[in-house]
């Protein structure tokens, strides 16, 4: 257990969370903090898609823009990238941790039912958040539907 100096770390903070849960409502909880994390991915993905659009097409539209602060701004747009990128990286370790969980926690064989219907994820063909029946698997590519199994490095 961290001291009150130490920062608690997503491992600690997840068992933390886990056990204040009651078990028979467990998997069901792990599972809406998985596509909660999803959602937040969808986040990243859609600021990202927003910040790479304005660097490349609003910029342009301010009035009297020099063209070194034009390139000041894309630099700070990039540096803001580079700071999703590392969000998005997190919240994929995150999202394996708590499937790693649900995998310990479920029982063997048990395909259990959840309360968490859908998913929120990024649709770059339209720029917009979009939700996803979990019960329609294929809808979104990038979208997990398997939260026992979520590896974020493992080929297809």
């Amino acid at each position: 257990m961290p001291t009150s100096q130490e920062p608690q770390t997503l491992a600690e903070s997840l068992e933390e969370y886990i056990r204040a849960v009651p078990e028979k409502d467990r998997l069901d909880a792990l599972h809406r903090l998985f596509y909660g994390f999803y959602s937040r991915i969808a986040i990243v993905d859609r600021t990202t898609y927003e910040l790479a659009r304005w660097a490349k097409e609003d910029l342009g539209d301010v009035p009297d823009l020099s063209p070194s602060l034009a390139e000041a701004l894309r630099d700070n747009a990039l540096h803001v990238g580079r700071d999703l990128f590392a969000s998005r990286m997190q919240t994929m370790t995150a999202l394996r941790l708590i499937s790693g969980r649900l995998a310990d926690l479920r029982p063997p064989g048990a395909n259990p039912a959840f309360t968490q219907r859908y998913a929120v994820a990024f649709d770059e063909d339209c720029g917009k958040l979009r939700t996803y029946d979990l019960a329609k698997p294929g809808e979104h590519p990038d979208l997990p539907y398997d939260p026992f199994n979520y590896d974020p490095a493992a080929e297809e």
